[in-house]
């Protein structure tokens, strides 16, 4: 990862201010949107849906993966 204007070695120190606070909105978002899910009483519970999802991604990016390690890249 590159930030214009900052070292390699500096980019830790200038991003761990942000993490926490970029983890915390995204686990709150990702609660709300299962919450609302439940509420509006999805097709499946609004946590199944999420983990329904986790998992498609997850298998998304490993053949993406594998798919660039036989390319060369």
């Amino acid at each position: 990862m590159v930030m214009p204007g900052h070292r390699d070695s500096n980019l830790q120190k200038e991003l761990n201010p942000y993490i926490p606070t970029a983890a915390a909105f995204g686990g709150v978002c990702i609660g709300a949107l299962t919450d609302l899910a439940d509420f509006m009483g999805a097709i499946w519970s609004g946590t199944g849906i999420l983990l329904d999802v986790t998992i498609i991604y997850q298998y998304f990016e490993t053949f993406e993966k594998e798919k660039a390690s036989e390319l060369g890249f």
